[in-house]
């Protein structure tokens, strides 16, 4: 789900295009409410709570997300990409389901919009070993730790489990969320039971001190996997050091075992439809923007038709920083020679020992133009 800043940024752009011509700015979350909803299409069931953190005001970082998203809206009109008559805006950001690439549309140009983030693209583990290899015959739902790295993964459950009883022996663990539920986590040693609390409900793993990884998914709910598991690592766990001793052996593992089976299976020259999806090139051609207070960035996408780059994989390689495992991608432009290192963060995304680690990929060194059209 889209966090605030994220809203903010495209509806900010589309905002800045439709009110080109005006020095005034909007001031609360109210009155950019009321003007989303009443000029730009799609934002009927917007609700402040998605703008902001307060109803009454901006904060800080909000004013800025939304000053740059009206800054990237001139330059986009100073490089005549869209002429100011008869706009038509259209949000796109609420289908977030829909796995296209982009977040805006205004006279029917398509925007893919980024801020701070050096994000390329929000993919799993499935989809960039079909890249390097060339294929398709990975499916959502690829886990790199239980793929590449299982025994270690089975290992790092095991010291986690012990250092939670270790810790739970000397009293309960409680906390809140940020809407004030309640989260409780607690260890009965004569039972030998660890109990999860979410609120008003409640979990059990019963004979804990013994509990495999496998065991723990079949016995537990996602909900309670995020909500109380995985907060209670958060919270204490996360600086202990043989906590982060075994998660970095289970990463570096799995980090090795995938490189291997990588550099086995690279396909060195990807067809145009790893390609496609390594750039996300869609049938219609689009425009990547990035703006911070710094600096702007905006590329033309090529449609599928018009891409004609020929691209080269010429090395792949992982890194663990701390416990962090990275898969490190370099891409060459045959002809033009410029080069991009994207970086894929393989990590849980919804607490930790819970669902599928994601594998976002980021710009690590490099440019777009290996790809794209600089405006």
């Amino acid at each position: 789900m889209a966090d605030i800043l994220t809203h903010l940024r495209e509806l900010s752009f589309g905002y800045g295009i439709l009110s080109y011509k005006s020095t005034n700015f909007i001031e609360t979350p109210k009155s950019f409410l009321n003007f989303c909803k009443k000029n730009i299409n799609n934002c009927e069931s917007l609700q402040i709570a998605q703008i902001a953190k307060n109803k009454d005001f901006f904060n800080e970082e909000e004013k800025t997300t939304i000053y740059n998203g009206i800054e990237l809206a001139k330059y986009v009109i100073q490089k005549n990409i869209i002429e100011i008559e008869d706009i038509n805006v259209s949000w796109l950001g609420n289908e977030t389901q829909s796995g296209k690439a982009w977040d805006i549309k205004i006279n029917g140009i398509y925007f893919s919009l980024k801020e701070n983030s050096f994000i390329l693209h929000n993919m799993g583990l499935y989809q960039i070993i079909n890249i390097i290899t060339d294929r398709a015959d990975y499916k959502r739902g690829l886990h790199v730790f239980e793929k590449f790295g299982l025994a270690e993964l089975q290992y790092w459950f095991a010291i986690t489990r012990d250092l939670m009883i270790q810790y739970l022996k000397k009293g309960t663990f409680q906390t809140k969320d940020k809407q004030g539920r309640t989260i409780k986590l607690a260890y009965s040693s004569s039972e030998d039971s660890l109990y999860l609390f979410f609120y008003d409900n409640e979990e059990r793993i019963y004979n804990f001190s013994t509990c495999t990884y496998q065991r723990f998914l079949n016995d537990t709910t996602s909900k309670y996997r995020e909500k109380v598991f995985s907060k209670f690592i958060n919270q204490n766990l996360q600086k202990n050091e043989t906590y982060l001793k075994y998660k970095k052996i289970c990463a570096e593992t799995a980090g090795k075992n995938l490189v291997d089976f990588l550099q086995k299976n690279i396909q060195n020259n990807p067809s145009p439809r790893s390609l496609f999806s390594l750039f996300r090139i869609t049938d219609e051609s689009y425009y990547y923007a990035k703006t911070t207070l710094d600096n702007i960035e905006v590329y033309k996408v090529p449609s599928k038709k018009n891409f004609h780059s020929k691209i080269k994989i010429t090395d792949i390689k992982c890194s663990v920083p701390d416990s962090q495992l990275n898969l490190l991608t370099t891409i060459k432009n045959i002809d033009t020679h410029e080069e991009l290192v994207v970086r894929n963060e393989l990590r849980y995304s919804h607490g930790q020992f819970n669902g599928t680690p994601e594998a976002k990929m980021y710009i690590d060194t490099g440019s777009l133009l290996i790809a794209y059209d600089s405006i």
